[in-house]
């Protein structure tokens, strides 16, 4: 009988450290700073998948345990796009619309953009930085939805 109680003794003894461990490395590792991203979406009024765009990124975030911060950059969105972004922020879902001037058009072939070059994402990057909307610790990334090859980007 007394080897059962130091059996039971030693299997409660050895649920308590491994609870007190798992806890330990959860406050530690709150501490740590997380990495978080912060996905810039270039959308127009031919963007009929926001929606989904939002919900896939949300969901892969919360799968995931990272933090994201999300922009919409307005380059001529639909009223019905801009009230899908509206309804986001209603619900508690922080999503930025970024209004452009539309300066940074890049050329267009088949209904899709293609830009010329690095320059102009470079150019959009920077003209966020300075708005005060990125910061170098958010880790942006661009992606232009009509740009099948900025599609590659999204993390799912």
């Amino acid at each position: 009988m007394a080897d059962l109680l130091e059996l039971l003794l030693l299997v409660i003894g050895c649920y308590a450290a491994a609870a007190l461990l798992v806890h330990l490395a959860f406050w530690f590792g709150r501490e740590r700073k997380s990495e978080r991203k912060h996905y810039v979406l270039i959308a127009d009024g031919r963007q009929h998948h926001m929606e989904w765009y939002l919900r896939s990124l949300h969901s892969f975030s919360r799968w995931m345990g990272k933090e994201i911060q999300l922009t919409v950059v307005d380059r001529g969105l639909t009223e019905e796009s801009k009230a899908i972004v509206d309804r986001w922020n209603r619900s508690g879902k922080v999503v930025r619309l970024h209004q452009t001037d539309g300066t940074e058009q890049a050329d267009q072939q088949d209904g899709k953009r293609y830009p010329n070059g690095g320059d102009r994402a470079v150019h959009l990057m920077w003209l966020l930085q300075a708005e005060g909307i990125v910061s170098e610790a958010d880790h942006a990334v661009l992606v232009d939805l009509q740009n099948p090859e900025d599609l590659s980007k999204m993390p799912f």
